[in-house]
């Protein structure tokens, strides 16, 4: 039965190979508010299971959940696709779930970390499909010249990639300060791993950004978002950066 366990949560908080479970069902669901739904709701159950479960993470689990979240981070760095970039994110980031519970062993600590990355992950999916809406595609290349031709989209896309990638303020900055902390303590040679992984993302994310928003306008089929989409999604983005400072006050 724990053998059970412990695959079922590695498939929620994917290890490698389990992680192309999740990504392959991620890129075939090509409605918004289904992929904001399975963000949100697809880790979960690997947080009840590792909560419940009676001994802790062994370190052959944390190398484990170390390299996976360094590959998937990897391969996050190599794509152009920005539908799976977040795939590739999501799997690197649950992953350490892993990480939090053999170094701090709170279920609260694993709930919350979990909450940091699948909410801005989520937004940021749903910013995505607007994006797709007016190119007809999500991939750097394809689509460029989007500060330019659509503002407020771009910096909100920005912003959100910012929350994703563990930027100042947001919950999962806080979230993976608390980590590498513990780990320091606990077992110091984890928290060069976490770092390593945190410096992929902000790499993929940046480059992705990048190719994206600048260079010459590719044909546009819609209008920016509206002056009132755009302020519902700072209001979210500022209800993220509340979310980031409770985190830091619990966690850290």
């Amino acid at each position: 039965m724990q053998a059970l366990n412990l695959i079922l949560a590695g498939i929620f908080l994917p290890l490698f190979p389990l992680g192309m479970i999740f990504n392959g069902l991620f890129q075939h669901t090509r409605n918004a508010w289904l992929r904001a739904a399975l963000l949100l709701l697809w880790p979960l159950p690997g947080v009840w299971i590792l909560s419940t479960m009676p001994a802790g993470i062994s370190n052959g689990f944390l190398i484990w959940a170390l390299f996976s979240a360094m590959l998937y981070g990897f391969r996050a760095v190599v794509v152009r696709d920005f539908g799976v970039w977040i795939g590739f994110l999501a799997t690197s980031s649950w992953s350490l779930g892993w990480v939090t519970m053999g170094v701090t062993a709170k279920p609260h600590d694993l709930l919350l970390q979990v909450l940091a990355f699948s909410l801005p992950l989520a937004l940021l999916a749903m910013l995505v499909a607007e994006l797709e809406r007016r190119y007809e595609s999500a991939y750097a290349g394809v689509v460029s010249g989007v500060a330019q031709a659509q503002p407020r989209l771009a910096v909100a896309l920005v912003v959100a990639v910012l929350a994703v990638i563990g930027s100042p303020l947001f919950p999962a900055f806080f979230s993976m300060l608390s980590t590498v902390a513990n780990a320091v303590n606990r077992v110091p040679t984890a928290a060069v791993g976490l770092i390593t992984v945190w410096l992929l993302w902000s790499w993929s994310g940046a480059r992705l950004l990048q190719e994206m928003l600048v260079g010459p306008v590719a044909g546009v089929r819609h209008r920016d978002i509206s002056r009132t989409i755009a302020g519902l999604y700072v209001l979210l983005f500022i209800l993220l950066v509340i979310t980031g400072l409770y985190t830091a006050e619990v966690m850290l």
